[in-house]
């Protein structure tokens, strides 16, 4: 071989190599163009299945306009006339589902679940852009691997307060990190009767919630068998109880109505509440935000995130274009507005995150950043009788709260009575 020829062969593999190397990531994963989509007329079905605001489902919507204007969405949400059984009904069984990842078991009877795994993989969509975790999250459903949906937004537990309390009764405001332990001080400081109204210093909202970061159940998955009985749930139960044993404090069975509405509630820990924020505040209350509480051992660590997903149905005639629909949910485009109204992200991008309520007048001048210094725990698979379960639990805590029963009798009536509930559905 002569030197021309030589040379010749040298710089062809140069080519090659740098042409290979410009199509991966730093994953190793082609970047390439995915592979061409007909863009020929199609109409697609989107249920809203779960509490997803109507704003993000409009953002979806006119994203898919900019981008496919092919695709008509018909979208609905899930109501009275128009239920994913009345759809089914109907036929106008959903080739797409907003709904959360607690609920996606729940489809497997009506044979909706589709591994999307194969279409995100032809699509060559980046799995790295999500928080791992909530990946893992919408997985609970699956039995070997499966992905039946992607995360779009998902609810966060925060502690909110009421700023004009803690300036009426000069009681510092509380702090980012703090544990429930030492939420007990604040919590005694503010409660007080003021001109014969009863002020009240924290509402633990639902005292399940407090037990999540322990990583315990009422049920366990495996046996539907109650779990009790352990030294977690009783010290759960006691210090949950701690607050409101505190003498003017005892839960009114109201606590959101008293923070939002009577503002005589100074904190109180809950989900994401930004539109009944927005209410209250056109109606005077100045509020902020810092992390929900956490136990020592679990710092920075709060309950189960409800994870807002979208699935493609196994019904759905036109995957490749659902999964188009998928894309634009999931976009940076889409997921950046999400942000900047109040809604997290599941996306790591900073740039989204740092965005969060700057759409929002009710978030201006708040510390709404605190709310990304906690992560949830990794949701649980969960008995299908967690529900029935954790309302019995939340009833005897109240009987121990109010002194009916001891914290081992609590524990062991809720575990005979989530025994006898599920036996008795079982036998139905």
């Amino acid at each position: 071989m002569n030197l021309i020829n030589k040379k010749s062969v040298i710089l062809m593999l140069l080519i090659s190599v740098i042409a290979s190397g410009c199509g991966k990531t730093s994953g190793g994963t082609k970047e390439a163009d995915a592979s061409p989509v007909s863009e020929e007329p199609v109409s697609l079905v989107l249920l809203n299945d779960s509490g997803t605001e109507q704003e993000y489902i409009d953002q979806v919507a006119a994203e898919v306009k900019k981008k496919h204007p092919s695709i008509e969405l018909k979208i609905y949400k899930s109501e009275k006339g128009s239920t994913l059984d009345e759809l089914i009904l109907a036929g106008e069984t959903p080739d797409l589902i907003v709904s959360y990842n607690g609920k996606l078991a729940s489809y497997r009877d009506k044979d909706l679940l589709y591994d999307m795994t194969s279409l995100i993989g032809s699509r060559h969509m980046d799995l790295g852009r999500f928080e791992p975790g909530y990946i893992d999250d919408v997985k609970i459903a699956s039995a070997k691997n499966e992905l039946f949906g992607l995360p779009v937004s998902l609810a966060y537990h925060a502690l909110y307060y009421n700023k004009s309390l803690f300036d009426k009764f000069g009681v510092p405001y509380p702090k980012d990190g703090m544990t429930w332990e030492q939420m007990l001080e604040p919590a005694r400081k503010l409660t007080r009767n003021e001109g014969g109204t009863q002020f009240r210093g924290f509402d633990i909202g639902n005292m399940v919630w407090a037990s999540q970061p322990l990583g315990i159940a009422a049920i366990d998955y495996k046996t539907d068998k109650a779990t009790m009985r352990t030294d977690e749930w009783k010290r759960v139960f006691e210090l949950m109880k701690a607050f409101y044993t505190i003498p003017g404090n005892m839960t009114t069975g109201k606590a959101k109505d008293d923070f939002l509405k009577d503002k005589t509630l100074a904190m109180y820990a809950d989900l994401s509440i930004a539109s009944e924020l927005e209410i209250a505040s056109k109606s005077g209350l100045d509020w902020d935000v810092v992390q929900y509480p956490s136990y020592p051992e679990k710092p920075n660590v709060y309950g189960n995130a409800s994870v807002s997903v979208i699935m493609i149905t196994k019904a759905s005639k036109h995957k490749d274009r659902a999964m188009q629909v998928v894309e634009a949910a999931v976009s940076d485009e889409v997921q950046l507005e999400n942000s900047k109204s109040g809604r997290v992200s599941p996306l790591q991008k900073a740039e989204i995150k740092q965005a969060f309520g700057k759409d929002k007048e009710v978030f201006r001048g708040k510390s709404v950043q605190s709310i990304f210094k906690s992560k949830p725990v990794k949701y649980p698979i969960a008995s299908p009788y967690r529900g029935k379960a954790e309302g019995i639990v939340r009833t005897k805590f109240n009987e121990f709260v109010n002194g009916a029963i001891d914290v081992n009798t609590a524990l062991a009536q809720a575990d005979e009575e989530i025994n006898k509930a599920v036996a008795a559905e079982v036998g139905k």
